[in-house]
Parts: structure tokens; C-alpha cells; sequence
């Protein structure tokens, strides 16, 4: 007996470039469909397998005139009549062995979905015809073919395989033209590589997608729609009682953003029952991310705004309604924390260039995840009070996301999958206002590159602040899913593009420039989500805002930040 991965093989292997012929009605057991593409926003096939009891066809080729249809509807009951016009078998064969629980193509105009359920066949009540399809079909002595009435809908749970057999499924597409028509996998023969097929078909398949998916000409991705953003958006806003000085922490994100996202999928399993066996989703992206924080402090205590999203859209995405769609949402996180003891007014920016990264998920055996991932120019100012003995914490996450919505089989299975680029910075601020005072910059991710960079570093005439700065930063670009799907993944499956923390630079003034804390230092992890002691928020001790002295108002060029970064 044939094995099934080797069916698979052998009828993926047969599927025709552009498969939506409809002058050929499928009744034979084997069905492809296309997706159209006039506009060029995606393209993908899909096609259908089983007895040829279990699949049938109601468009004209297989002799059907559907009268009523809407063309958005998933579910809806129509009226059909049967057309002399069509295959002399094609009307018969939606009824041997009855037609309830068949499979059945639809004609472009007629439903969302490019195949539906057969949920109930009757004589329809009403067997009028409008006039261009009776002029066609009534005859000379006024009979007519009767009229059926058909129930369709994607709920293709209800079908039971025990009557006809398991119909199999096999999608494959993406957001970019020239995807349809590639269901193909090299068959192999001989019966001692059957059972290697058996093992691997499947897999096999999504392999093979990915590796397609992977080749996309560059300069056609990169013309895909763009993503564009740039605005401010607040994070935080708290205040305090100060007597006749109104005292506050406030912080705000501007982000800017431009971004391209590719979308591919490739699924197989069956429809009927309504399980996927194997998924990969593939996604690249170009973009150029900016984001930069700005706080400024004049009452102390512990300020975290949690995570918050600042700018959500829709972008272009694949759809086979009813039996797989894939959309994604474009998105811009953001989250600060602070713990203060002071005055202080700080811009940090975290700005990076993505080029050509690539996603396979669940990850691939032969594909490996990643791209080029570089930052950019990093203007940093920081402003505080010259005379407080102080400590405090402030740390910055801007998240760029992009979230793959998945609706697999009527809504059988729907999950999320979300990249995440996790651009992070941390401030941990040491002030003596009698002796040294240090400033210094930590990143909040894994193990650091500990090198050091020069910048110009001021200080007011006469103002009391000595000590180090140290500037660090961290760049986490990686997947996770939000629940299961169909056991090929769930919220433990994590795939890691690129992970990074690195030191930018540390520079000491005053009393402490010749202390070893301007030697190299690792920078310790202090995670976005370990919460902070709460203190309540107070008037800080000294100085207005108007009393604060520069520390550091720098540009660290790209150029720089790429020998830490690398």
C-alpha cells in the first residue's frame, strides 16, 4: 500500500503553474486554487486531495449555474440549477452518494472561500429562474431543470471522515507576486525510500517552502508598501505638591520608524478532519528604527509606566478565508522606569538599521534566523542637580513588533506569533554632592561588550560634580507564540535572531578620573521586568529644574558604536 507522505510527494509534485482553470471541473478527487493577484499585494496556491466521493465541484465547468451568491459571505445558502452547458457528469457527481458533507469549489464570485462545506441539498422552494438563465435553459415546451437549494459554510468539523475519507490540504504563499502555482516537491521512488519519505515528507514540504521564500529578489521585497511613523507619544505623567513649585516626572517616546514587512506561509495537513500536520511561517524585514526618551524630573519616587503600545497598524498580509489566514500588525512599544532622588533632565536615543533580517518560524533545520542588525547615531544629554547626594535608576525599552495573526480552518486553531525588537537602555545615576558624583549608563539585557568610547563631556563653571559616565545599551530581536497550534507550537517556543548588550563608552570627571572606575567594568543585567522598590512620589531634596548642570551632551557616532556593537 502507498504510504501518505509518499502520496503527498507524488500529488504536490503534479500541481500545474496557475491552477485556476476554470474551464476543467475537479471531480476527480484532486483541486487547486490560485490566489488572484491583480493587484500584487500576494500570491499563493492551495490544493485539496481525497476520494473523489469526498470533493466536488458546483461551478460551470461542472455543469452548475449559481443564481443568488453573495461573494463575501462564508456561509450562506444559495439556489443552483444544473446547465446542459456543463460536462455531462458534472451534476451527477455533486450527488452520488450524496452531497451533504462534500467538499465543493466555488466559483470566484460566489463566497469568500475558494472551497465550502455542503452542510444540506433540497429542492429549493422557489424555482423562477431569472430571464438570461431561462432563455438558456427552459424549453421549447416550458420545462425546467430543477432548481437545488445548497447550504455552504467552512465548518468543515462537522463533516464526518468516516463516510468518503480524509481530504488533505497543502497552502502555500506569500506578500509578494510569484508565489502561486509552486505546491512542488521532487518525488522520489522505489520502496526503499518510502519509508524515509514517510518520516520526512511533510516536514519535507515546509523545507521546501522556506527555501523559495529565503530566495526572494531583494529589490521586489523591498518595494512592498513601507510603514512609516513619526510622532511623539507620552509615556508617563506624575506630579507632587511642592508648596508654590509644582514638581513632576514626566516621560515622553518620539519614535520614528520606516519599515517593510514580507510575509510567507506554507501549511499541510487535512481539511477533513480539520487539522494542520506541519506550518512554517516566514517573515524578513528592512527597517530603520528610531526611538528617544525623554525624561525630565523634578519630584522624587518610582515612576514606571508598564508596557504600553504607542502605534498600531495593519499591513498587507495572506489570506485564504476560511481555511488559512495570516495578518500581521505592525507595532511600537514602549516602557520606562525610574527611580529618583533628584533633579534631572535626560534625552537617550536607540536607533538602529535593520538589513535583510529573516524569521522561519517554528525554526527550521536547514534555515537559520537572523540579518543584519546595526545602530545608528546615539545623541545622549544629561542634566542634573550639582549639589544632591543621590541615587537613581531610569530604564527605557522601545519595541518595535510586528504580530503574525494565524486563523487556520474555519477558526479551528488561531494563534499569534510576535517579533519582537527590543531596544533597551539603562541609567543608573550616583551622586555626592562633597566628593565623587558618577553617572553612569547600564544596559538592562545579558553580558556586555566592555569597551570605551570618548565624548565631550561638560560641566558648569563652579559646579560640584565629579565622577564617571558610563553609556551601555542592548538590542534583543527574537519570536515567541502566544498559545498552541495544532501541537507544532505553543508559549514555550522562543526563536532568537540577534542578542546583544554592549558598552558605549565611559568617561570620568573630577576627583574620580583616576580611580578604577574608569578602568573596564562588566555591565551587570538588571531585567526590564524586576520591579522596583515603590516609593511614593515626593518633592526632590535642593535644587529647581532651573539649577541643573549639564553633564554630558554628546553625539556617539555609528561608526564608533559598531566596534562595541560587533
Amino acid at each position: 500500500m502507498m504510504q501518505p507522505a509518499f502520496l503527498l510527494v507524488l500529488l504536490l509534485s503534479a500541481v500545474v503553474r496557475g491552477t485556476n482553470d476554470w474551464s476543467k471541473p475537479c471531480l476527480d478527487g484532486q483541486c487547486s486554487y490560485d490566489l488572484p493577484n491583480s493587484d500584487g499585494s500576494a500570491s499563493g496556491s492551495l490544493k485539496i486531495w481525497g476520494s473523489p466521493n469526498a470533493i466536488s465541484d458546483i461551478t460551470a465547468a461542472a455543469g452548475w449555474t449559481i443564481i443568488g451568491c453573495s461573494k463575501n459571505a462564508l456561509a450562506q445558502d444559495i439556489r443552483i440549477v444544473c446547465s446542459s452547458n456543463g460536462a455531462s457528469s458534472g451534476c451527477s457527481h455533486l450527488l452520488q452518494n450524496g452531497a451533504e458533507g462534500k467538499i465543493v469549489r466555488l466559483p470566484e464570485n460566489c463566497g469568500q472561500s475558494a472551497f465550502a462545506r455542503v452542510a444540506k441539498l433540497w429542492v429549493h422552494a422557489d424555482q423562477s429562474l431569472p430571464s438570461d438563465i431561462a432563455a438558456r435553459l427552459v424549453r421549447r415546451d416550458g420545462t425546467q431543470p430543477q432548481v437545488k437549494g445548497v447550504a455552504l459554510d467552512t465548518n468543515f468539523a462537522a463533516v464526518d471522515p468516516a463516510k468518503s475519507g480524509n481530504v488533505s490540504i497543502a497552502i502555500e504563499g506569500a506578500t509578494v507576486p510569484g508565489a502561486n502555482g509552486n505546491l512542488t516537491i521532487t518525488p522520489a521512488t522505489g520502496p526503499q525510500r518510502r519509508s524515509r519519505l514517510a518520516q520526512r515528507g511533510l516536514f519535507g514540504f515546509i523545507e521546501d517552502a522556506f527555501d523559495k521564500f529565503n530566495s526572494f529578489d531583494k529589490s521586489v521585497t523591498k518595494a512592498l508598501p513601507p510603514v512609516d511613523v513619526n510622532k511623539n507619544f507620552p509615556l508617563f505623567e506624575q506630579k507632587a505638591s511642592c508648596g508654590p513649585v509644582a514638581a513632576s516626572v514626566k516621560a515622553d517616546i518620539n519614535t520614528k520608524a520606516h519599515a517593510v514587512v514580507t510575509v510567507g506561509v506554507a501549511a499541510s495537513g487535512t481539511i477533513v478532519p480539520p487539522k494542520l500536520d506541519d506550518f512554517g511561517l516566514f517573515a524578513g524585514l528592512d527597517a530603520e528604527l528610531d526611538g528617544t526618551l525623554d525624561l525630565v524630573a523634578s519630584a522624587s519616587g518610582t515612576i514606571d509606566s508598564g508596557e504600553k503600545t504607542l502605534f498600531e497598524v495593519g499591513i498587507p498580509g495572506l489570506d485564504f478565508p476560511g481555511l488559512l489566514s495570516v495578518g500581521p500588525t505592525f507595532k511600537i512599544l514602549g516602557q520606562a522606569k525610574a527611580s529618583l532622588d533628584l533633579n534631572v533632565d535626560m534625552k537617550v536615543d536607540l536607533s538602529y538599521k535593520v538589513d535583510g533580517a529573516k524569521l522561519f518560524f517554528p525554526a527550521s533545520k536547514d534555515k537559520k534566523s537572523g540579518g543584519g542588525f546595526t545602530p545608528g547615531d546615539t545623541p545622549l544629554k544629561l542634566s542634573v542637580s550639582p549639589s544632591v547626594s543621590s541615587k537613581g535608576t531610569v530604564e527605557a525599552h522601545v519595541i518595535p513588533r510586528v504580530d503574525f495573526g494565524i486563523n487556520a480552518l474555519g477558526g479551528i486553531a488561531q494563534a499569534t506569533v510576535g517579533l519582537d525588537l527590543d531596544a533597551s537602555a539603562a541609567l543608573t545615576l550616583t551622586l555626592n554632592a562633597d566628593a565623587n558624583a558618577a553617572v553612569t549608563v547600564k544596559p538592562s539585557r545579558r553580558s556586555a561588550v566592555n569597551r570605551h568610547r570618548r565624548a565631550t563631556v561638560t560641566t558648569s563653571t563652579g559646579a560640584s560634580v565629579n565622577g564617571c559616565v558610563e553609556i551601555g545599551a542592548g538590542l534583543d530581536v527574537a519570536a515567541s507564540a502566544d498559545g498552541s497550534f495544532f501541537g507544532i507550537f505553543d508559549k514555550s517556543t522562543k526563536v532568537s535572531l540577534f542578542s546583544k548588550d554592549f558598552q558605549l563608552f565611559k568617561k570620568c570627571l573630577g576627583a574620580s578620573t583616576g580611580s578604577a572606575a574608569s578602568k573596564r567594568s562588566n555591565v551587570r543585567r538588571t531585567p526590564i521586568k524586576g520591579a522596583l522598590e515603590r516609593r511614593a512620589l515626593t518633592c526632590s531634596a535642593g535644587n529647581t529644574a532651573t539649577d541643573l548642570t549639564s553633564i554630558i551632551d554628546a553625539v556617539l557616532p555609528a561608526a564608533s558604536i559598531k566596534r562595541s556593537f560587533a
